[in-house]
């Protein structure tokens, strides 16, 4: 019995993301609902649940391993970062674990279509 029982199609790395994603667009919906936010402007709110619905429409590409997912999660994860920026919000902490995601990504871009 040389036969691998386990037989994943999904890389692992992409499994842990499409699961840190989740919480993290979760998270974004707190930020609708944020004083902090809604004292700031009427925009940040319309903006972080539009970063939300982007962002499970992304990880749903992720888990499906599509390319154009990569690309939009590298455009939410930016211009999440530079909204939070201009709320002064911005701390490097909080550009780690995106960065990172960003990373893996990239070099499991291959292994989509």
């Amino acid at each position: 019995m040389t036969e691998n029982i386990i037989n994943l199609k999904k890389p692992i790395a992409i499994i842990i993301i499409c699961f840190i994603a989740f919480i993290n667009a979760s998270q974004l919906l707190f930020m609708v609902f944020s004083p902090v936010s809604k004292q700031l402007s009427s925009f940040y709110p319309l903006y972080f649940g539009c970063s939300a619905l982007f962002s499970f429409v992304s990880i749903a590409g992720l888990w499906l391993l599509k390319k154009w997912a990569v690309y939009l999660y590298t455009i939410i994860l930016v211009s999440n970062q530079l909204v939070l920026y201009s709320m002064k919000l911005w701390e490097l902490t909080a550009m780690l674990i995106p960065m990172l995601i960003l990373i893996l990504l990239f070099n499991h871009r291959n292994k989509m279509s």
